[in-house]
């Protein structure tokens, strides 16, 4: 290895890499197209911050958000931050922050610009804050309805449930698009009910009084500050699954077909691939890591590709109860299982590290970025299918993370930052060549 240099100006390393490629302008040349160790950590390092990375997955396809759909949850921010603000003025009392945190004047100032899914995005974060706000001081003035707030997430979670039970049997013109426009309803409807979900506030109330409706015994003013902001972000992802399913009903051609076989089909022949799937402890213990406190770079690697793709335990792909009839959402969670499965077996092939390996020269990850980049090139490439993309978001994330930002220190060190950003590009590049496959699946069938 080519031993680092004492130090490096800002000017030498970009003269450096000038020599080897454009960096960060879309034409590299050279640069990992050499012998990962001719060129110093310290350039590699930085180069790996330059280097261009896969632009966000929304930027090729996002729902459609209508002024009045952001309108909406601006106009909600504002009267949550109002009926706060005017509560809190009739009394002194310690006030943990005020009102909206900013978020208000943000998601006004993109509604008017006419950025719809900013603005929208804008008032729901802030809800979280002005919804706090507004529940603690109705606390503080005793006007905390415990029982309105419970019957508030019975209407949300039902509200929920209707959409997911409309969704059958998934109607599609064009599946590739549709397909994802069901995912997006679906998950919006996941956050409502989720978000509406009463057990966690029955925890802090030590249980339901199913006479009374919620104890109080041990309620205060957070408890209800959080549940209030909760059902207002509720309200707002259950608006939003409603909107998407309208607009995507009047998006449907004549000739929508169902698919809910076609889904269920490719949900089986998935959870069949994974079936022989290890658990993150057996994958492990192939490599020689099961209970062994080896800490080395080597065993660094293994622990953080089996803890990114295997899980622990019984194999469980899913990322949500897949009992429930979400079919896009279910198949598509099993098609990621799939991918992070195969992409494992393959990684621990391909990974350049030995056990007892002190050092890692960080050209080894240029090398691995170039090859991601190419292969993100051919797989998702300027116009990708809309459901391809949410299929690979984690592995475009992936690439996107996959880089050096010298902020190693104490046991954390520079060899393991290195070592993890390769790890990144690995796994995300051999997610990536994956799903052509797993999209034709859920799309066509098996």
């Amino acid at each position: 290895m080519v031993p680092d240099l004492p130090s490096l100006t800002r000017r030498r390393l970009i003269g450096g890499l000038a020599g080897l490629g454009m960096l960060g302008t879309g034409v590299t040349v050279g640069l990992g197209m050499r012998d990962p160790t001719a060129l110093p950590d310290q350039v590699t390092d930085y180069a790996s911050r330059q280097y261009p990375t896969p632009p966000e997955v929304t930027s090729h396809w996002r729902p459609t958000v209508t002024e009045e759909h952001a309108a909406f949850a601006v106009d909600l921010l504002t009267e949550t931050t109002s009926r706060a603000e005017s509560l809190w003025s009739e009394f002194d009392s310690e006030r943990r922050f005020v009102g909206d945190g900013g978020w208000l004047d943000d998601a006004e100032s993109a509604l008017r610009n006419g950025d719809h899914h900013e603005a929208l995005w804008q008032a729901t974060y802030g809800l979280q804050f002005a919804g706090e706000d507004l529940g603690r001081a109705r606390w503080e003035t005793g006007r905390g309805d415990l029982q309105a707030l419970a019957t508030r997430g019975t209407e949300l979670q039902e509200r929920a449930a209707r959409v997911a039970e409309a969704l059958e049997p998934y109607r599609v013109s064009d599946p590739a698009t549709d397909l994802a426009w069901y995912l997006e309803i679906e998950q919006e409807a996941i956050l409502a009910e989720q978000l509406a979900d009463l057990r966690g506030f029955a925890d802090a109330t030590n249980g339901v009084d199913d006479e009374d409706g919620p104890a109080t015994a041990g309620v205060d003013a957070r408890s209800v500050g959080e549940l209030t902001a909760n059902l207002l972000q509720s309200e707002v992802h259950i608006e939003s699954a409603e909107r998407f399913q309208r607009h995507l009903e009047r998006r449907l051609g004549d000739d929508a077909a169902p698919y809910s076989e076609r889904l269920q089909a490719a949900t089986e022949a998935f959870r069949t691939s994974l079936a022989d799937t290890p658990t993150r402890e057996a994958a492990l213990a192939r490599q020689g890591l099961g209970d062994s406190e080896q800490d080395d770079l080597y065993a660094f690697a293994h622990r953080r590709l089996a803890r990114w793709c295997i899980p622990s335990g019984v194999p469980s792909p899913w990322t949500v109860d897949v009992d429930r009839e979400l079919r896009v959402t279910t198949a598509v969670a099993f098609s990621t299982g799939v991918a992070k499965a195969r992409a494992y077996e393959r990684a621990v092939d391909e990974l350049v590290l030995e056990q007892g390996q002190t050092g890692f020269d960080s050209g080894h990850l240029i090398t691995a970025k170039r090859r991601a980049r190419s292969v993100y090139q051919s797989v998702i490439g300027e116009d990708p299918p809309p459901l391809l993309t949410r299929q690979a978001s984690r592995a475009i994330e992936d690439l996107q993370v996959a880089e050096v930002d010298g902020s190693g220190d104490g046991d954390w060190s520079l060899g393991h930052e290195r070592v993890q950003a390769y790890c990144y590009a690995l796994i995300g590049r051999l997610k990536l060549q994956e799903y052509p496959d797993l999209f034709e699946t859920v799309v066509e069938g098996p």
